[in-house]
């Protein structure tokens, strides 16, 4: 099933909507993405079983998902790259949902602006990624141009982002620094190990999957499977993060910025934009400008008084090309209806060859 196959089937199922516990409920999930059902309740003020159940409705619908990644080590964050694809016209949804099957992928956006398709992709080293961009899209009928963005530092991740829909109590009760995406001081180098891979692979379809359910999908005994989990949490090597589609959270609009700062003031001006509430991403990048700024909006007109609002808090932040999001194709592993809800999950796998075998 393709992509657009994938979103006319889903658009035909029944709707469900989004009520405030439910938002509450997300919200609770992205401070804490395999918080139990017993902490979640008593947060929420309701039983653990309607809590699981009100869950059940919403991933199973594609509102919302908890997934798991595991990226390069932070001195190796070059390794995260933002693509920028120039598609022939009657080429760029074929190549989205070709693209989409990738599990370097993270995300895909079609543009209306500045490029056809816009990738992020993470690989293991700049080697892979070259072998990427040659091989693999320099191969694909179609693909005009490929341009390449290497991650130099990131302020703002989406890991971060957070609905606004619980109380200072509420989000105190389920405050956890390592679960929230503020991940603790690196004190060594961690990797995923080998034996490793498929435990995350497991978690990045599901990440709230408990241990019975990842034991029996990996064949691990409950033992290695605990002391794998705990390594691999314990070293900020694998990642959990709770997502909701975009119109559901009240924010249809997607729209990337790319901007110039001067070098020396990046450190700077970057952490005071990652506390914007409506930025999703904050990065600077190699190429032609070193700042990608992405947000989520309630409208189009909000983008343009954000981008007012950069000017005079910040003016010596040139905002040099302005894009806004036709479509999201795929996120964190996810593949996209219209409507912008999951329909399926293609696990994300950094360590696989970048190549497809022919």
């Amino acid at each position: 099933m393709n992509g657009r196959e994938a979103a006319g089937k889903e658009a035909t199922g029944p709707e469900v909507t989004v009520d405030e516990l439910d938002l509450a409920l997300v919200n609770a999930l992205q401070l804490r993405p395999r918080a139990p059902w017993s902490l979640l309740g008593q947060t929420l003020g309701i039983s653990p079983v309607t809590a699981a159940r009100r869950w059940r409705r919403l991933s199973e619908a594609g509102i919302a998902w908890v997934t798991a990644y595991g990226l390069p080590h932070p001195e190796d964050r070059g390794c995260v790259a933002y693509l920028d694809l120039d598609c022939a016209p009657d080429r760029t949804g074929r190549i989205a949902d070709e693209l989409a099957e990738d599990a370097h992928v993270m995300s895909i956006e079609h543009f209306a602006q500045g490029c056809d398709l816009a990738v992020t992709a993470a690989f293991t080293d700049l080697a892979a990624l070259s072998r990427y961009t040659t091989e693999r899209l320099g191969r694909i009928p179609g693909v005009d141009a490929v341009r390449v963005q290497l991650a130099t530092g990131h302020y703002a991740e989406g890991i971060r982002w957070r609905l606004d829909a619980l109380d200072p109590a509420q989000r105190g009760e389920l405050h956890d620094d390592h679960q929230a995406g503020h991940p603790k001081p690196f004190t060594a180098r961690a990797e995923v190990r080998e034996e490793e891979r498929e435990l995350l692979i497991r978690l990045g379809v599901d990440g709230r999957l408990d241990q019975a359910g990842l034991a029996a999908a990996t064949g691990l005994s409950p033992s290695t499977l605990r002391r794998r989990l705990d390594r691999l949490a314990g070293t900020d090597a694998i990642r959990f993060r709770c997502e909701i589609a975009a119109r559901d959270a009240g924010r249809p609009v997607l729209a990337t910025f790319r901007a110039d700062l001067p070098p020396d003031r990046l450190d700077e001006v970057g952490p005071q934009l990652a506390r914007l509430p409506e930025v999703r991403l904050c990065v600077s990048v190699t190429g032609a400008h070193n700042l990608v700024l992405s947000v989520w909006q309630r409208s189009l007109a909000d983008v343009q008084r954000l981008e007012a609002a950069l000017a005079r808090r910040f003016p010596d932040l040139r905002v040099a090309e302005r894009r806004v999001a036709l479509r999201t194709v795929k996120r964190m592993g996810r593949i996209l209806g219209a409507d912008g809800r999951a329909v399926r999950a293609v696990p994300m796998d950094i360590w696989r060859d970048p190549v497809p075998a022919p």
